[in-house]
């Protein structure tokens, strides 16, 4: 699977994460208010979050790459949030995912990040079917993911708790059908 090196939207960019992101990075994985409802382990030291960073810069040049990436306003460069996707282990789609800051929230950034992570998805990875999964807890999520055009198909045991379970396919995303 390839992973973009950049992808710009009219007020993102989305791009592999660097070495220069390591504070960014420690502090927003130790954020509850960003990690709380997602799979990420809160409370990381800075040695654990620099080791976590490596590994993913080291993955993207290998043939699994981890496909996590930094979420910046183009204005700035500066970090806002995460994205990425990865395959699910118990069907044939592709999981996306994002956190963003608190402050940086409700000003439609993660709907325009997810846009174009799936665009890159279907258009140059060909990939078939995208899901998300919310937590039931994440009304946001949940509504993001109407927004972008998925249907929420059922809830499913997520890692040892509920979680929405929203879909959306190549041929839903093909026709321009958002809803």
């Amino acid at each position: 699977m390839r992973i973009p090196k950049r992808l710009e939207t009219c007020r993102l960019i989305i791009r592999r994460y660097t070495a220069n992101d390591l504070e960014m990075l420690h502090e927003f994985l130790n954020n509850k208010d960003v990690i709380g409802l997602t799979d990420m382990p809160l409370n990381t030291s800075k040695e654990e979050t620099e080791a976590f960073l490596q590994m993913l810069i080291d993955s993207y040049t290998t043939e699994e790459p981890v496909a996590a990436m930094a979420i910046c306003l183009k204005e700035t460069e500066n970090v806002i949030g995460s994205c990425g996707f990865a395959a699910v282990d118990f069907s044939n789609d592709t999981q996306i995912y994002y956190a963003l800051e608190p402050e940086f929230r409700n000003n439609g950034f993660a709907t325009e990040a997810m846009e174009k992570l799936i665009e890159y998805m279907i258009l140059v990875l060909d990939i078939d079917r995208i899901c998300i999964y919310c937590h039931p807890e994440n009304i946001a999520s949940m509504n993001l993911a109407k927004r972008i055009g998925m249907q929420q198909q059922t809830i499913v045991q997520e890692k040892d708790r509920d979680a929405h379970y929203f879909l959306l396919t190549r041929e839903k995303y093909l026709s321009g059908n958002k809803v």
